[in-house]
């Protein structure tokens, strides 16, 4: 077998624009060239087709994977009581996740009600925790959570040297999401998490960007893209104004973005976050290793479907190809019930199967960066990193992310985008597959172990709940 790779277009003239453009006007039989332009949200081209790339985007840092786990196959625990929680651990441990992340909520109604070490222990009873590394997602009281986590290690007696996982800090977007200002005292307790951490437990992440926040809540993959460059950017400062240098502050922090059925826009989103990410933190003087973002992609919540969950399959599958496909290094898969209430041990276990498909049976771990040299991945994805840094830049210059939140006005910049969003599916613009198109006549119910509550979310809480139903709704 030869070891030579063949040119498959050698011997063919290269197609210039104007020739293609041809073709393609004779194809639409009169009808006006323009229709075949596409934009997103944010009005940036994405086609119909691209003849060249912009110079250097290709070069993103993506570590080559392990074949044998190509990512953190990461799920989340949202049972309220400890036991059920367990039993759903050990469940998806031994389903092949390799990955736990805590929704813990305090009052139990959104996610894991675990506020005592003992409760908490309880929950992770019979977990390895120096090999299946815990992640935290608090709703309230991330600090307070935090510490427990810690306590819960100390307690088994764990290496701290070696235990991975984080304790998912976003105060900033935190207080977004419940529309509250900013507690005085988070930043000097996140401070004392960080050096804690650093000392005991150095291999932990400490700050989440939850970039994710704002696409949840209807907002652009620009403006997701933009917070998590000025939670970086602030994030960062914190840190070393604590005394961090640039790489040991790079290097405690993660980001989550949503991945969503729209396959390229996705695969460009996780590639221009990359390069942003590595542009600021070596604007602080990080270098090496330390420039390359940790980053989680989850499939979107506000994409599933109440009305038609079996569709919520096919909207996942889509979302973690584009994940992987993306350079994901650990990949978060919702289950289909995820928009009407917790599931049950079906749902959770068709999640985590999605990764063994797309791992074992689609090979996507086989190719480190799979998009890259794509004309149309590479544009995509320059043209979403420019706008989302002009973005970042401007809420630099009006006093940065916590001037930003606190004044209101990236919230309405996102509310505006949502509302976009809402007139396009109400005007038939923006088809939803089960519920304008392709309408299942008898659609199947699907089990919940209990239907979330209504959310009681004040006036100008940057929220992603119902948001979903809204769009169901503005498209009847």
């Amino acid at each position: 077998m030869s070891d030579t790779i063949r040119a498959l277009a050698a011997g063919f003239p290269a197609i210039e624009a104007s020739a293609w453009q041809g073709l393609a006007e004779k194809a639409l039989r009169g009808a006006q060239f323009d229709t075949l332009n596409r934009e997103t949200i944010d009005g940036i081209k994405r086609g119909p087709v691209f003849f060249d790339r912009p110079e250097g985007t290709h070069a993103v840092d993506t570590a080559p994977r392990d074949l044998d786990l190509p990512w953190g196959m990461r799920q989340t625990l949202v049972e309220a009581d400890p036991e059920r929680a367990n039993t759903a651990a050990l469940d998806d441990l031994m389903g092949g996740v390799s990955e736990l992340e805590l929704r813990l909520d305090s009052t139990g109604a959104f996610g894991l009600k675990a506020n005592e070490l003992e409760l908490l222990d309880a929950a992770l009873k019979g977990v390895d925790l120096s090999i299946a590394p815990i992640h935290l997602d608090s709703l309230n009281g991330q600090g307070h959570h935090a510490h427990l986590l810690l306590a819960l290690f100390a307690k088994r007696r764990l290496d701290g040297e070696t235990l991975g996982g984080g304790l998912g800090l976003h105060p900033i977007e935190r207080a977004a999401r419940q529309g509250i200002a900013l507690d005085d005292q988070c930043f000097p307790k996140a401070v004392d998490l960080v050096q804690l951490t650093r000392e005991a437990f150095p291999q932990l992440k400490v700050f989440r960007l939850e970039a994710a926040l704002a696409f949840e809540a209807g907002g652009s993959e620009t403006q997701e893209l933009a917070l998590m460059a000025a939670s970086a950017a602030t994030y960062m400062r914190l840190m070393m104004e604590a005394g961090l240098d640039a790489n040991s502050a790079a290097g405690l922090i993660e980001a989550r973005l949503s991945a969503d059925a729209d396959i390229h826009l996705t695969i460009a989103k996780l590639r221009a976050a990359r390069r942003i990410f590595a542009r600021i933190v070596e604007s602080f003087g990080a270098t090496g290793d330390a420039t390359r973002l940790s980053l989680q992609a989850s499939t979107s919540a506000r994409m599933l479907s109440a009305k038609d969950p079996w569709t919520n399959l096919i909207r996942n599958a889509c979302a973690g190809f584009a994940a992987a496909a993306g350079g994901a290094d650990a990949i978060t898969v919702r289950p289909l019930t995820e928009a009407i209430g917790r599931p049950t041990g079906f749902a959770r276990r068709v999640a985590r199967n999605l990764h063994i498909l797309l791992a074992e049976e689609s090979h996507l771990g086989a190719v480190t960066d799979p998009a890259a040299g794509s004309y149309l991945h590479e544009s995509l994805s320059d043209g979403l990193a420019r706008e989302a840094w002009a973005l970042f830049q401007t809420i630099e210059a009006k006093g940065g992310l916590v001037e930003a939140f606190a004044k209101g006005w990236l919230q309405e910049d996102i509310r505006e985008v949502r509302d976009k969003r809402l007139a396009l599916i109400e005007d038939g613009q923006t088809p939803i597959l089960g519920v304008t198109q392709y309408v299942d006549p008898d659609p199947r119910a699907v089990e919940t172990l209990d239907r979330w509550p209504e959310p009681d979310a004040p006036e100008g809480a940057l929220t992603a709940m119902r948001l979903a139903a809204d769009f169901e709704e503005a498209a009847q």
